[in-house]
């Protein structure tokens, strides 16, 4: 994943997210998922982008809802603090293809 970080600390103040993040992703109207990740540096910033490798809670209950290009509103609570873009998919039960 490609993961775009648009919010602030409460206070106004950059952000710095790290591996090991667990925000929610939402990937269907209807269900939200935990997401656990890694990212390959630092973190990621507020205003910045940074590629991480994620983990989701529960795959089974949501398959075929993940293809590469599509965008992922993430959130903490009910707090959207950005978004990812799939760049790879490797569980192939969340995998769906231009013939789905």
């Amino acid at each position: 994943m490609n993961f775009h970080l648009t919010a602030y600390g409460l206070d106004g103040s950059l952000r710095r997210i790290i591996s090991g993040y667990r925000p929610i992703y939402k990937v269907r109207d209807d269900y939200w998922s935990s997401a656990h990740h890694e990212f390959d540096a630092t973190g990621v910033c507020t205003g910045r982008q940074g590629k991480a490798e994620v983990w989701l809670l529960s795959p089974e209950a949501y398959p075929r809802t993940f293809g590469v290009g599509r965008r992922i509103e993430v959130a903490e609570g009910s707090r959207i603090v950005g978004f990812v873009d799939v760049l790879q998919v490797l569980n192939p039960l969340l995998e769906y293809s231009a013939d789905d």
